[in-house]
């Protein structure tokens, strides 16, 4: 077992804009309050962690659906990595052009 304290580890969720977690929740579970509901947190535990107060259980339980997300085929804010830089110009204004 490891000695490394659980404040050192690295957390999904402070690398991701808060809606791309709670968009990664809602996809697997329907809503926050159903998240929180199945793994027994409190209410507004992962509005109050992403809004930066401290909480291990809750920390930890959105890590876990995140590590899930982020090695699924698409990014965590589900837009597919071979999505083009830059749209194609518009038949009409490439003639306007």
């Amino acid at each position: 077992m490891s000695n490394a304290h659980p404040e050192n580890r690295v957390s999904h969720y402070t690398d991701l804009h808060p809606e791309d977690v709670k968009a990664a929740i809602r996809k697997r579970f329907g809503s926050l309050a159903a998240f929180e509901r199945e793994k027994k947190l409190p209410v507004e535990s992962v509005t109050n962690l992403l809004r930066g107060q401290k909480s291990r259980r809750v920390a930890k339980a959105v890590d876990a659906i995140l590590a899930i997300e982020i090695n699924s085929p698409t990014r965590p804010s589900g837009i597919p990595e071979d999505k083009p830089k830059r749209p194609i110009a518009h038949r009409l204004n490439a003639e306007a052009a």
